[in-house]
């Protein structure tokens, strides 16, 4: 999760520095260079993120509360937090992608990678908290 939150609020950060008006065509091609390394490290986090999770939910299934409980509502949030994460991130791969064969990225694109990213890390930050919850109640 660290690779996930840390990489998405590092790469942000580097496409709001480039998002500035004075910044070089250098920066906001760093700034995409940075986002396609990203990606290939975020599917690869994600990946082992899932799978530990359904393998712990697996194990734990016959004590895991109905969902009709507080802990039940508090996990279906997160299920479907997790799924919205990975569903929005395919269109965020595929900007990058784009950007990334592009000879000159165009400001439309950097804003959109800028918004896709603080997202990511806000809304991993969110799942992150809301796994907190669950584990301790």
């Amino acid at each position: 999760m660290a690779v996930a939150v840390g990489g998405a609020a590092l790469t942000w950060g580097l496409f709001r520095r480039s998002g500035d008006t004075a910044a070089s065509s250098i920066e906001a091609d760093a700034a995409v260079d940075l986002a396609a390394g990203y990606e290939r490290l975020f599917w690869l986090a994600m990946g082992v993120l899932v799978m530990t999770g359904v393998g712990n939910l697996g194990s734990l299934a016959p004590f895991v509360p109905q969902a009709d409980t507080e802990w039940g509502v508090v996990f279906t949030i997160k299920l479907f937090a997790v799924m919205a994460v990975l569903v929005l991130s395919v269109v965020r791969t595929l900007v990058v992608q784009q950007c990334n064969r592009a000879a000159t990225i165009p400001e439309s694109g950097r804003r959109t990678l800028r918004l896709s990213y603080a997202a990511t890390a806000l809304a991993l930050a969110g799942i992150v908290a809301l796994a907190g919850v669950l584990a301790h109640g």
